[in-house]
């Protein structure tokens, strides 16, 4: 979402108080302040609008996307209510009403962030059968899924501490991913069997991981925390790659990773003999490669705003693939990062929009039909040269070029 946007939501928009990351994470046991693009006293109980609602079922398992379509027809909590200013935001983060109110704060936040970044707004691939999405906090099950007219959300529970769960429904990461599948059908449409393939399934399980990751980043605290736990150097081990954590030890996936297409299962494989977890796989060399052209972007920026050198650049480049001791690129970054930290922190907004803006258009133009890695890469470079020329051709091919991503066939400078 641009800047500019985000001011004017402010003044205009609705504030619910959502958690930036698990409230169990240090820097994020209290919610913060956010506004969402419906006008202050436009939004009813529940919370809901004409676009979703939020029901909070009592006793439901969950849907059966094969068989299962909303509305929910069984018993339910009272809708929540707004304040009387309109707002959420007055709602106590231990009720069972605040969860509610995160929920439907969430999908709309994540919503407002990618449709500022389209330019319009995004229809629903069910609105001919349903025209509002049914939002579920609370079912029986320890995972989330968005299916045809609904997203709902379970417990989560840590390995560590399988007794204890925390609601899917109060994690950021998780209900943007789940958001991130309904942004992708709507944007690309839906294949049939014929024409469905493997890569399809792993692309949209890697594009809601970035719909969530970009989507963090509109926190200040989530950005400011990311920058200081690293002083700056985005090449380092940091918090913004962990996706949707179930505690401080733990995670579902990273999107900082090493994998290459020969890493993972068979892309060419029949698109359903593969597990879930195998799905994600798949997908994790093109998470790996846009989040690799994040910090890329991030760092170019850096550069030319003068905060680093380009030999600093260079450096911390070769300490993260171990051609040099860390500890060299980590103690200039730290000089670099406390004479500049809002240098540092605007650095990094521009690179989420610059990345925003090229994913956007890139799922707009492709097609669902056949879709492979390589053509995604294609179209996101001609996306990228129709936005900048240039400036960020020989970092986005080098990117998938690594990965193994349609290294053969991509567009090359003139």
């Amino acid at each position: 979402m641009p800047l500019h946007q985000d001011r004017y939501l402010r003044q205009h928009g609705t504030r619910f108080k959502l958690f930036a990351q698990p409230r169990f994470l240090e820097g994020f046991a209290r919610p913060v302040p956010v506004w969402v693009s419906s006008p202050r006293g436009t939004l009813g109980a529940g919370p809901q609008d004409h676009r979703m609602a939020v029901v909070d079922a009592i006793g439901k398992k969950p849907y059966d996307p094969l068989k299962d379509l909303p509305p929910w027809p069984g018993p339910r909590n009272p809708p929540v209510r707004p304040g009387p200013d309109g707002h959420f935001d007055h709602l106590d983060p231990s009720t069972r009403e605040f969860t509610c109110a995160h929920m439907f704060g969430v999908v709309r936040r994540v919503l407002d962030i990618w449709e500022g970044y389209l330019g319009a707004p995004i229809a629903w691939h069910f609105a001919e059968l349903q025209p509002r999405l049914e939002m579920i906090p609370h079912v029986e099950w320890d995972n989330a899924q968005a299916g045809y007219g609904y997203l709902e959300t379970g417990t989560g529970k840590p390995k560590s501490t399988p007794t204890v769960g925390e609601p899917f429904c109060l994690n950021f990461d998780v209900l943007a991913h789940e958001t991130g599948h309904l942004i992708i059908f709507a944007l690309l449409g839906v294949p049939d069997d014929a024409t469905l393939t493997t890569e399809y399934r792993a692309f949209h399980e890697s594009s809601s991981d970035l719909v969530a990751l970009l989507s963090a980043l509109h926190f200040p605290t989530v950005v400011d925390h990311v920058l200081a736990g690293c002083s700056g150097n985005l090449y380092v081990e940091n918090e913004l790659n962990r996706v949707a954590e179930l505690s401080s030890s733990e995670q579902i996936r990273l999107a900082s990773n090493a994998h290459r297409m020969s890493d993972v299962p068979d892309p060419r494989a029949p698109w359903n003999t593969l597990t879930q977890p195998q799905l994600h796989q798949v997908g994790e060399p093109m998470t790996g490669a846009i989040f690799d052209i994040l910090v890329e972007v991030f760092q170019e920026i850096l550069v030319e705003d003068g905060l680093i050198t380009r030999e600093m650049d260079r450096l911390a480049d070769r300490a993260a693939d171990g051609s040099v001791d860390i500890e060299q690129a980590r103690s200039a970054y730290a000089d670099a990062y406390a004479s500049d930290p809002e240098g540092f922190r605007l650095a990094l907004c521009r690179a989420r929009d610059i990345l925003g803006f090229r994913l956007a258009c890139t799922w707009q133009e492709i097609s669902p039909h056949y879709l492979r890695f390589a053509d995604v890469a294609a179209r996101f470079l001609t996306v990228d040269r129709r936005r900048s020329g240039e400036r960020f051709q020989e970092i986005i091919r080098n990117s998938f070029a690594w990965r193994q991503i349609g290294w053969d066939r991509m567009p090359r400078a003139r």
